[in-house]
């Protein structure tokens, strides 16, 4: 199974902090995010991974192919149209993933405790599904406003059917974790929302939706935060309870 991260974007809330570089390469508990990532994907047993660059691609390709150790194998798809939406980017994967591959989905910018990885890419897929990660511990996300919202019911013990996803929810049960496991049909149902002028990620994900084919894992007490505005990097403790296991050596 690949691990496919998402680097193409500028981090245009994070201008004042980046001066010019990938995002993923800001150092936060005096780690870079990539590495926090990348350290993650590392303990969950996954050893090839797929990076979507853009701005600044040599930048960040440059540094991954002098630090990842050669235990991790890394592969760059670059997309020239980085300034767009961020499915555009995630349709930039396709060519990397092959045809009966199930692979993770994630965002240079979310930095999560490896369990969380482990849990998602454990999960069986049926025909045509996607799992998105969850959180239902509405009250301990920063900046909720700007969270990504999930409707969804249960349907079994472990999982719940997503019924649409949304910034501007009022009613709603969970937060888009920015983890996901899909299969190659994925991209088929990506390419045509893009076509027909919806591009975002969370576009191609609502038409997944309405198929009934979108699933949802709750990921109870894990931890897990969206760095993509300067405040987000003023939550020392959870970043610390995060990135606590990059203390126990690995990518640095």
């Amino acid at each position: 199974m690949k691990a496919v991260i998402i680097a193409a974007g500028s981090g245009s809330r994070l201008e004042s902090r980046h001066n010019g570089i990938p995002k993923t390469l800001l150092k936060i508990g005096g780690n870079r995010i990539i590495d926090i990532i990348l350290n993650s994907i590392q303990q969950s047993g996954i050893t090839d991974v797929v990076v979507v660059t853009g701005y600044e691609a040599q930048t960040l390709e440059d540094y991954l192919t002098s630090s990842v150790p050669e235990s991790l194998c890394i592969q760059f798809c670059r997309n020239p149209q980085w300034n767009l939406s961020n499915g555009v980017s995630v349709l930039t994967a396709e060519q990397a993933v092959e045809p009966d591959e199930e692979f993770i989905l994630l965002m240079s910018d979310h930095i999560f405790e490896p369990e969380m990885l482990r849990i998602t890419a454990n999960t069986p897929l049926e025909h045509n599904q996607a799992v998105l990660a969850i959180d239902f511990k509405l009250s301990g996300i920063p900046d909720i406003d700007d969270g990504m919202k999930v409707k969804c019911m249960r349907t079994d013990s472990e999982r719940y059917r997503i019924t649409g996803l949304d910034k501007k929810f009022t009613d709603y049960q969970a937060i888009d974790c920015g983890m996901f496991k899909l299969s190659h049909s994925f991209f088929s149902v990506l390419r045509q929302s893009i076509q027909d002028g919806r591009d975002s990620l969370s576009d191609a994900c609502n038409v997944y939706a309405g198929l009934g084919n979108m699933t949802g894992i709750d990921i109870g007490g894990l931890q897990w935060i969206d760095l993509d505005t300067p405040e987000m990097f003023g939550f020392n403790d959870l970043i610390d309870r995060i990135t606590a296991h990059m203390r126990g050596g690995g990518i640095r």
